[in-house]
C-alpha cells in the first residue's frame, strides 16, 4: 500500500508541476509514395517564439502503405503455393492484362521518415524555420500489426495475398511497365523546406498568422522523381483563454510547378490542404490532442484510382513535457476516408527542445 501511494503521488506531481510548453499543431505530413516528391501541407505554430529564441525538434514517423488501382479487385495476385512475393518477372507476366487501362499502381512499402525541425524567432512576431527530411523505404515491420487490427472487423482486401513486409512500387501504361522498385533505400535526404511565420492578430484568446514556404529540387525521389520550386501560402491560428481546451487551425494554398520530365508525367497539380486540432490542457506537463488532417486531391481523375479526390485523416497522441525545456510527443496517424489515396497508418515520436 506504501508503494501505491508513492507512485500515486509521484504521478500526481508528474502532471502537475512542470510549467506548459506552448507546442502548436503537429507538423503533420502526408506519407503516401506518390506524394514524397512534392511539397504536402503541414500545419504551422500560429505563435512566434519570440525574438532571438530557438526551438529545435526531431520528428520520427513509421508509415505503412498497401494501395492498388482497383483493376486488383477482379484481378488478385494470386499464387497456389502460398502468399505472393511481387516481384518484376511476376508483374511482367501480366502485363497484357492491363494493355487497354491508361495507369495501373501496386504500392507496398514502409516508409521511415525523419525530419530535423529548427525555428528561430526573428523578432516578437516573425518566426524562420527550416525543416530538413531523411528517409528509409523499406518493407518495415507494421504489417503483422495491421493485419491483426483489420482481423477484428476492419478488412483492407489484398493483405493477406501478398507477403508481409515487402517493399514493391509498381506503376504500369497501357499494359507498359513504366516504374518498377523494391529495393531498400536507407538514409535517402529529401527536399529541404524553408518557412516564414508572421503574426498578425494577438487580441485575447485569438492568435492568427501568415505562413509561407518554399521547398528548393535539391534531390530526387526514388533516383528518378525531382519536383520543382514548390510553394505554400497559408494562414494559422489558435484560440486559448486559459481553460482546459485549446484549438489550433490552418489552411494553406500549395503550388506545385513542373519539375523533372519524369515528375511532369505524373500529373501533378496544385492544391490546399487544412487542420483542425484539439488539445486537452487540464494538466501542465501532459496534453492529449486529435488533429483533423484534410488535403485536396493532387492530380487529375483517371479510371481505377482517387488520386483526385480529397482526404481526411487524424493524428491522435500526447505532449509531454519532460522537463522545463524538453516535450516529448507521441503521434498515431491513420486515414479516415479509406479512398487509396493515403498512406494507411503511422507511429511516431518527436522530441522538442525550447531555449
Amino acid at each position: 500500500m506504501r508503494r501505491a501511494a508513492l507512485a500515486l503521488l509521484a504521478l500526481q506531481r508528474l502532471l502537475a508541476e512542470e510549467p506548459l510548453h506552448e507546442m502548436g499543431p503537429p507538423s503533420t505530413r502526408e506519407m503516401f509514395p506518390l506524394f514524397l516528391p512534392p511539397i504536402a501541407y503541414q500545419p504551422a505554430d500560429p505563435r512566434p517564439l519570440g525574438g532571438g529564441r530557438w526551438r529545435w525538434a526531431l520528428h520520427w514517423m513509421e508509415a505503412n502503405t498497401f494501395q492498388f488501382s482497383d483493376v486488383f479487385d477482379q484481378n488478385p495476385p494470386r499464387d497456389t503455393q502460398g502468399r505472393v512475393a511481387v516481384t518484376r518477372e511476376y508483374v511482367e507476366a501480366r502485363l497484357k492484362d492491363y494493355a487497354d487501362l491508361p495507369t495501373v499502381y501496386f504500392f507496398d512499402e514502409e516508409i521511415a521518415r525523419f525530419e530535423v525541425e529548427g525555428r528561430y524567432g526573428l523578432t516578437d512576431d516573425t518566426d524562420l524555420w527550416l525543416r530538413f527530411p531523411v528517409q528509409n523505404h523499406t518493407g518495415g515491420f507494421l504489417d503483422p500489426l495491421i493485419e491483426g487490427f483489420h482481423k477484428i472487423g476492419f478488412e483492407q482486401y489484398g493483405r493477406d495475398l501478398v507477403l508481409q513486409n515487402q517493399v514493391t512500387l509498381v506503376v504500369v501504361q497501357h499494359g507498359k511497365l513504366i516504374f518498377f522498385n523494391n529495393e531498400r533505400i536507407l538514409g535517402k535526404p529529401q527536399d529541404p523546406v524553408l518557412g516564414l511565420t508572421h503574426r498578425l492578430l494577438n487580441r485575447g484568446p485569438w492568435t492568427l498568422s501568415a505562413t509561407f514556404s518554399l521547398k528548393p529540387p535539391l534531390t530526387c525521389t526514388y533516383g528518378v522523381y525531382q519536383s520543382g520550386w514548390d510553394q505554400s501560402y497559408g494562414l494559422t491560428g489558435a484560440w486559448w483563454n486559459g481553460g482546459r481546451h485549446a484549438f489550433y487551425f490552418g489552411g494553406a494554398y500549395l503550388h506545385r510547378p513542373p519539375g523533372s520530365a519524369d515528375y511532369n508525367t505524373i500529373g501533378f497539380h496544385d492544391g490546399t490542404g487544412a487542420h483542425a486540432t484539439w488539445e486537452y490542457r487540464r494538466w501542465p506537463r501532459v496534453q492529449p490532442f486529435l488533429q483533423l488532417y484534410w488535403q485536396s486531391g493532387f492530380m487529375a481523375a483517371q479510371p481505377h484510382q482517387a488520386f483526385d479526390r480529397p482526404s481526411l485523416q487524424h493524428d491522435l497522441g500526447a505532449h509531454w513535457h519532460w522537463t522545463p525545456h524538453i516535450t516529448l510527443s507521441f503521434h498515431y496517424l491513420n486515414n479516415i476516408t479509406h479512398q487509396g489515396n493515403t498512406a494507411d497508418m503511422g507511429l511516431g515520436l518527436s522530441l522538442t527542445s525550447h531555449f
